[in-house]
């Protein structure tokens, strides 16, 4: 699957805003430096690029359960976005995370 995005670190900043993390705090809980946060949240593409999907689902992990449902949503959209799904997968995904919600 080829990548059709690049991750947003203005996405990421909105998440960590949500969950009321400082850069620090985010940082020290993932095992990168502050100053890589910062770079992510500035969408320092270099910086970007170097990450893997670890720290992506470290920082997603960390701060998701204190945001919003509706930024939990978009940056799952992004994320799936970017690792090449299509939209009819994201939609069939969504209804399965819906239904499952309900049940609990």
């Amino acid at each position: 699957m080829s990548r059709r995005t690049k991750i947003s670190g203005l996405l990421l900043r909105e998440l960590r805003k949500e969950a009321e993390l400082t850069q620090h705090d985010l940082a020290a809980r993932i095992g990168i430096s502050r100053e890589t946060v910062s770079a992510i949240e500035n969408d320092k593409r270099e910086t970007i690029e170097a990450i893997g999907a670890e720290v992506i689902s470290k920082w997603h992990m960390i701060c998701a359960q204190r945001a919003s449902s509706a930024t939990r949503n978009k940056f799952f959209g992004h994320v799936m976005k970017y690792f090449g799904f299509s939209d009819q997968h994201l939609v069939n995904m969504a209804k399965d995370i819906t239904e499952s919600e309900k049940q609990d």
